[in-house]
């Protein structure tokens, strides 16, 4: 009886949901398990781990991100935003907790261990902003007296210098990027936009000048300076992208993930580029823009602004995200330590990614399935 009865729950489920965003999603995550096979082995040999050692995570965390995403999509709007507001909370404490107890790792105090696993809970804050924000943003919708946007400037602002002592300057900019996104799309006046856009002009600015790494990035990067690390990456990264051609030259032959730290990472595209060619480049990119005007379709016609705002936001996020990591790898912008969703090694990232697309699954599907399990 409990069988037929999940069955049952299952068909009407997949039934329920967008299959395209789904399908999408699934087919990222399988080029991102065959490329971690590619991309890993010779950054663990340089580690003294076996060969496998983070395919082997890799493959781990996989099916718990499919599964966490799946839980998701069953949630009715409601869920979504009671668990977005715990979250919110929880990801306050542990950030904190990182900067006192977290793992320093290339300056940087991002991670903390718990049970054993390295944990990036700033990855985690990414979806549930979204979500926070969008739920304001459809308070004040609802109700104009609502101070809605500035209690997502308030939440925002109460993330970001916990996030600047890290610091993760790259991890800012996508959630402003993200909130102000979404706050576009609320339809707020241009006086206001422009207000938001010229402050976090200045505030860049400001970083610009108060964080050295980040102003020796931006400077080496307009002027062409070729006597760093950094910029050893990158040549190494183009390399491989003249390398691979049009078809790439195969699984397992490339050279640049075993002349670049980050190769399985933040320039885990230069891999794909080298060993697959061009034709996977551009199907990875289809996907995500896939991804991103499948979601947008499905509730450009909503009567719920949470629902518009959450789900834009969501994809938003991944895709800008995926925008840098891909740009930076082909030298279009300043090198910006960022994962690519769903296909650079990473726990945090492939969970809260996850998060993210059971968060658009559940407020696309076509009906809600939440209160046949509870």
């Amino acid at each position: 009886m409990a069988t037929r009865t999940l069955s049952s729950l299952l068909r009407r489920w997949i039934t329920s949901i967008d299959r395209v965003i789904l399908f999408s999603v699934l087919a990222i995550v399988a080029i991102g398990i065959w490329v971690s096979m590619s991309s890993t082995p010779a950054i663990a040999m340089k580690l003294s781990l076996s060969p496998f050692h983070f395919v082997i995570h890799h493959i781990i965390i996989t099916p718990v991100a499919c599964l966490l995403m799946v839980f998701i999509s069953f949630l009715q709007a409601r869920h979504v935003r009671k668990l977005a507001a715990i979250g919110y909370v929880v990801c306050l404490v542990v950030i904190a907790c990182t900067l006192l107890i977290g793992s320093e790792i290339k300056g940087a105090r991002r991670w903390v261990s718990i049970l054993g696993f390295s944990i990036q809970p700033s990855e985690f804050m990414k979806p549930i902003l979204v979500v926070m924000t969008a739920w304001f943003i459809a308070e004040q919708y609802r109700d104009r007296r609502f101070p809605g946007i500035l209690m997502s400037i308030v939440s925002l602002a109460i993330v970001i210098p916990l996030i600047l002592i890290q610091p993760d300057i790259g991890m800012i900019i996508v959630m402003v990027a993200t909130w102000i996104a979404q706050i576009f799309v609320s339809g707020v006046s241009i006086t206001m936009m422009a207000t938001f856009i010229s402050s976090v002009i200045c505030a860049l600015v400001g970083i610009y000048f108060t964080f050295p790494h980040c102003a020796d990035r931006v400077n080496r990067f307009l002027m062409g300076d070729s006597s760093d690390a950094d910029s050893y990456q990158i040549r190494k990264s183009l390399d491989a992208f003249r390398s691979g051609g049009f078809f790439g030259k195969g699984p397992g032959e490339g050279e640049i993930k075993t002349l670049v730290p980050d190769a399985h990472s933040d320039f885990v595209f230069s891999v794909i580029g080298e060993e697959f060619g061009f034709l996977l480049c551009f199907a990875i990119i289809v996907l995500f823009v896939t991804i991103f005007a499948r979601s947008i379709i499905r509730v450009i016609h909503s009567s719920s602004m949470f629902s518009f705002s959450a789900v834009f936001g969501i994809v938003f996020q991944i895709c800008i995200q995926a925008v840098i990591n891909i740009c930076t790898a082909l030298d279009v912008i300043p090198t910006k330590g960022m994962t690519l969703p769903f296909i650079s090694y990473g726990g945090s990232s492939l969970l809260a990614s996850a998060i993210g697309i059971g968060i658009v699954l559940s407020l696309t599907k076509r009906n809600s399935l939440m209160h046949e399990i509870l």
